[in-house]
């Protein structure tokens, strides 16, 4: 009996090759599964919040006993000297008292000197001269006694135009601090203000204005 003869059937040649490359794509399908994998993380946040500030430094005076006031531009308090009109000779007082306002931080202050106005203050700006000593107490000669602390002049030497910057090297006038709510306590300068018995005759009658700055600056 005859077998029949076996025979691959139509297209046979191009079977396996499909199939392998069937395989080959079914592992690629898996290693692309496993590289698209990633591992979730868990996260938290911290945070710091710093207030930042800053100080206050403010100033007023009292010029002549008028009381405190904001004379933060000229010519400020304007007083005159308890003297009256000058003659040859003769002094007069003024008294200035500075002090931080409520809140403010603690400072120092420098006096400068004299600037004139007024139509004689060409002539008057040279012929008057002037020391200058610390105190809250009352301000007049007996100041200038005993060891105050001289801003402008000294003792026992002559005193200075009032043109002149009124600080005395080493001298650094204090402004305390002030509480939140009370001022600080006050720095006093008192103002001894002469014209020379050497006076021209030609300065009667003049009137000019002389205006000091107190600088002060913070800590």
């Amino acid at each position: 009996m005859r077998h029949a003869a076996q025979t691959r059937p139509s297209g046979g040649k191009g079977r396996l090759p499909f199939l392998r490359v069937r395989a080959l794509l079914a592992g690629g399908l898996v290693l692309g599964v496993g590289a698209a994998v990633t591992a979730a993380s868990w996260n938290d946040s911290e945070y710091a919040t710093a207030t930042l500030s800053t100080s206050t430094f403010d100033t007023q005076s009292n010029v002549g006993g008028v009381g405190y006031l904001d004379n933060a531009t000229s010519p400020g308090t304007t007083v005159t000297l308890p003297v009256g009109a000058f003659s040859p000779g003769t002094t007069g007082y003024l008294p200035v008292l500075i002090q931080t306002k409520a809140t403010s931080i603690a400072g120092t202050v420098v006096l400068n000197g004299a600037v004139f106005t007024g139509t004689d203050a060409a002539l008057l700006r040279d012929a008057f001269v002037y020391r200058v000593v610390r105190t809250t107490a009352t301000c007049n000669a007996s100041a200038f006694s005993g060891t105050p602390v001289f801003v402008v002049g000294t003792s026992t030497a002559s005193a200075a135009p009032l043109l002149t910057v009124g600080q005395n090297s080493g001298v650094s006038n204090t402004l305390a601090a002030a509480a939140p709510t009370a001022a600080g306590a006050p720095t006093g300068f008192c103002f001894e203000v002469t014209l020379p018995s050497t006076a021209a005759n030609t300065l009667q009658g003049k009137t000019a204005s002389a205006t000091w700055q107190f600088l002060a600056t913070s800590n």
